[in-house]
């Protein structure tokens, strides 16, 4: 399993092409076996950071294969230009998971 981190804000007036782009994209991850398990959109605090993004999209994949193929049927059809034309300030990147409370006991000793 891994999973995929995608930070960004809308160009204006491009909502509805993401909407677009969001429909095609989901039919390519669910028919794999992936699925989004969190988004949020409008921080109403910023925290730190360098530049606030407005939505995130966490996908859930079966493999980093699974992955790679929704990627590459992404490229055959088009639909990142789809989605790169309706964003800005995209931020992707692939995480393994982490078992955050086995490796905050291991420094309980």
């Amino acid at each position: 399993m891994i999973y995929a981190l995608n930070v960004f804000n809308f160009q204006p007036g491009k909502e509805r092409q993401y909407r677009d782009y969001s429909i095609a994209a989901g039919k390519i991850i669910y028919g794999l076996g992936g699925r989004v398990v969190a988004s949020g959109e409008k921080p109403f605090r910023h925290m730190h950071g360098d530049r606030l993004r407005q939505v995130f999209v966490v996908v859930e994949f079966p493999s980093e294969a699974a992955f790679q193929q929704m990627h590459d049927e992404m490229d055959r059809s088009g639909l990142h230009a789809l989605r790169e034309g309706a964003t800005t300030d995209y931020i992707w990147t692939l995480y393994q998971p982490w078992d955050l409370r086995a490796w905050v006991k291991t420094f309980a000793d």
